[in-house]
């Protein structure tokens, strides 16, 4: 062991910038790939700027991706204002419609009562002429509601 010990010790310098050269090594290959994925992201941000209408290079005193950021804030707010808009529209459509539904549907079935009594009294008017065998004026009036007229005299 004091052999191995002493041969270390003589090999301490050798040892030492082996150790240097590793971890300068892995430093190197580090940076490579931080170079990489810096570039990767710059591309990116490139990129969208670009798609957003916007320069992602800085200018003049501005720095890199302020006019690009001010841009993508502004359309996030756009499409946001406009989202609302567009809800609060077709919530106003979906109220009138249910409105007019309702309205609607109060009319039919104020037509259809309407229809009914029509009906009923038709059949009682029609009965009573056939019972005297006279047609008069009110079977012409009964008449007149099942098609839907006014009565003789209403203006």
């Amino acid at each position: 062991m004091r052999a191995f010990f002493a041969k270390l010790k003589a090999e301490l310098g050798f040892i030492v910038l082996l150790a240097v050269a590793v971890a300068a090594a892995w430093l190197y290959v580090e940076w490579r790939t931080d170079r990489a994925d810096r570039d990767r992201l710059l591309q990116t941000a490139d990129l969208l700027c670009t798609a957003a209408g916007a320069e992602f290079t800085g200018t003049g005193k501005m720095a890199r991706g302020v006019v690009c950021k001010a841009r993508i804030a502004a359309l996030a707010d756009f499409k946001n204002r406009t989202d609302e808009i567009t809800a609060n529209t077709l919530a106003d459509a979906l109220a009138a419609h249910d409105a007019r539904q309702l309205t609607d549907n109060i009319a039919a079935r104020a037509a259809a009562e309407a229809a009914r009594d029509a009906a009923n009294r038709m059949e009682i008017a029609d009965a009573e002429a056939e019972r005297r065998n006279l047609v008069d004026r009110e079977w012409t009036a009964a008449v007149n509601g099942v098609a839907g007229l006014r009565p003789a005299g209403a203006h």
